[in-house]
């Protein structure tokens, strides 16, 4: 009661808490004071490991720690956890870590795109009200007992419906800055891109690219091959468009 008062907002936990630990919480709490003890709960499903039940007795206990010395991305690991509503059991696999991965890297080059993508003049596009749809679905799910499966679909609704508009050039300069202010809205409560313009790529790197551009256009397909391998195993992606050769962190 002295950091959170005599009745607070929310209180969490596991499913298997609810009996007899949270009822009893309630019972004194609201027998000491004659207040509600807390005016929303969260409980959560089992998390299983590999269709597994976590737990210390079966040996698959797993923290953050063990996965971080794996070398997992930590987003990675946030990204699957969110994949599923709290309500629902989420069943915690490499495969799925691989997939939450392949997830991230998905909408980081989305990003990518929208920054760096060609735009007209001034003025809206479709591209404008698929960011304000998407945003209208995000807060949707969100509102529903924190749906985060059904917001992280209008998250990709917008990835779909706008990479076309990319293609066909036909973004503006006011729908760019309507769809990045929606995806820094929809990340402010997800907290999983970790996307920063700060992603600078050395000098080093930018020169293989250009002696690998210049090789291609001298057709000597064999040093652009031995450039792109150095560029690739430097912990590089080069992405080829019809509007130039561009290089990023993997």
């Amino acid at each position: 009661m002295k950091y959170l008062g005599e009745t607070f907002d929310i209180h969490a936990g596991g499913e298997d808490l609810i009996f007899p630990h949270h009822e009893n919480e309630i019972a004194q709490s609201e027998g000491a004071t004659g207040k509600p003890f807390a005016r929303y709960w969260l409980h959560s499903k089992f998390l299983n490991i590999e269709n597994q039940k976590m737990s210390k007795r079966f040996g698959n206990f797993k923290t953050p720690r063990d996965l971080l010395s794996q070398g997992i991305e930590p987003m990675a690991i946030r990204y699957l956890l969110l994949s599923a509503p709290y309500r629902t059991q989420l069943n915690f696999t490499a495969d799925g870590l691989d997939a939450a991965a392949s997830s991230l890297d998905r909408l980081r080059n989305f990003v990518r795109r929208i920054r760096n993508a060609h735009v007209t003049s001034n003025g809206e596009s479709p591209a404008s009200a698929v960011a304000k749809r998407m945003l209208e679905g995000f807060q949707a799910a969100m509102d529903d007992d924190l749906n985060t499966s059904v917001a992280l679909a209008a998250v990709f609704n917008l990835v779909n419906d706008v990479n076309p508009m990319i293609d066909a050039k036909s973004i503006t300069e006011a729908d760019r800055a309507a769809i990045l202010s929606a995806i820094d809205r929809v990340d402010g409560v997800f907290g999983v891109l970790s996307l920063t313009d700060d992603e600078a790529v050395p000098e080093e790197i930018h020169d293989l690219v250009t002696q690998r551009t210049e090789a291609r256009r001298a057709r000597n397909f064999a040093l652009a091959d031995e450039m792109r391998d150095r560029i690739v195993s430097a912990g590089y992606v080069i992405e080829d468009s019809p509007d130039g050769t561009k290089v990023r962190k993997k």
